[in-house]
């Protein structure tokens, strides 16, 4: 396994263990309701904003699936997986090439990184609206969009605030990047 590839690997093992502790341990209830607001949705675009599109889209799909499979959320698990692999895709197309390629300086790319982030937050409030709907009626799917999408907003905010320290790092871990 050439450098690169195990780098990767070995990002992709950290990111998919962000993503599952941010999820899972750093939760903010949301009062009568079951949900939650978590930070991996932030952990999730900073992983795509580093790793190439099959890692980030597995870091993604392994956090997500992890946390909701040890929080009782058996029957979410999959499709957690599922919109948080499609969530981290719509981010690498759009904002990783132009944050890797312009030695890790985050400022200059601010709205093509709210652009990515607030598409992929669309993709969770859609992707868990379709899959409630089969769950449960699209009535009730309906009934948690609100919350969905105050999760988007809030990944979106703390992907915000770590993104700038994750760009400082990224500085030391490819110091010859052009």
């Amino acid at each position: 396994m050439d450098n690169s590839k195990l780098k990767n690997v070995v990002l992709t093992a950290m990111f998919a263990a962000l993503i599952f502790l941010g999820t899972f341990i750093i939760r903010i209830p949301i009062p009568a309701t079951s949900g939650y607001i978590h930070f991996g949705d932030g952990f999730i675009y900073v992983a795509a904003m580093v790793l190439p599109l099959p890692f980030a889209a597995a870091a993604g799909a392994i956090g997500g699936f992890l946390s909701d499979m040890l929080a009782g959320y058996m029957f979410y698990a999959p499709w957690t997986a599922i919109i948080k692999a499609l969530m981290s895709v719509v981010v690498v197309l759009i904002f990783r090439h132009s944050f890797i390629d312009k030695n890790f300086v985050f400022k200059k790319n601010i709205g093509r990184a709210l652009a990515a982030t607030v598409l992929a937050g669309i993709v969770n409030v859609g992707g868990y609206f379709i899959v409630e709907c089969f769950m449960y009626t699209p009535a009730g799917a309906l009934a948690s969009v609100p919350m969905n999408c105050l999760q988007s907003i809030f990944g979106v905010v703390i992907f915000f605030i770590i993104s700038p320290i994750f760009s400082r790092i990224l500085k030391t871990l490819y110091p010859n990047k052009k």
